[in-house]
């Protein structure tokens, strides 16, 4: 479930938000993104919380209890950065996301394809869709950044995971 997790977040993180963004028109891939994520993060947190429960066998191989606790952290730590997603930045991201959209749609905009903002400056300085896109902007950088953040802790776990079953494959022989 821990590969599962890994791969689908490097993929939506690296891969095919930036290939939708950059080949859709800003409000279609919005919306697309809206019905994505919450998906995305429901899959995530399963997917942690099965990692979590079959991490024994990991740390079965040492009889350490540093060793049990040391493969799990890294794991209740990503589980917490997703659940967090899950439950308040994406929904809020979101929110703020679809005002922005229908300042927009009243400018006449939105229909860009990879733009972040309206190529018009008139536009563009609208302080309505200023103050969103600032808000926007903020709730989606640090949503970006827990995602980022969980990764890491990923390869943390790798990491550790590795270590332990060298060192146990070391010790058998």
């Amino acid at each position: 479930s821990f590969a599962s997790w890994f791969g689908c977040s490097v993929w939506v993180s690296f891969i095919a938000g930036l290939i939708m963004f950059q080949n859709l028109p800003r409000h279609t891939f919005g919306r697309l993104q809206s019905k994505l994520f919450p998906a995305y993060f429901q899959f995530s947190a399963i997917a942690v919380v099965i990692a979590i429960g079959t991490s024994r066998g990991v740390a079965a191989t040492t009889t350490t209890t540093k060793s049990t606790t040391s493969t799990v952290a890294p794991l209740l730590a990503i589980l917490a950065s997703v659940l967090i997603n899950l439950l308040y930045f994406e929904p809020e991201t979101t929110r703020v996301m679809y005002q922005r959209h229908a300042v927009e749609k009243r400018l006449g905009t939105g229909h860009e394809v990879g733009k972040l903002r309206p190529e018009d400056p008139k536009k563009a300085n609208d302080p309505e869709l200023k103050a969103l896109s600032k808000t926007f902007g903020m709730l989606h950088g640090i949503s970006t950044l827990l995602n980022l953040a969980a990764l890491g802790l990923g390869c943390i776990w790798w990491s550790r995971c590795a270590d332990t079953m060298v060192t146990a494959a070391m010790a058998s022989q």
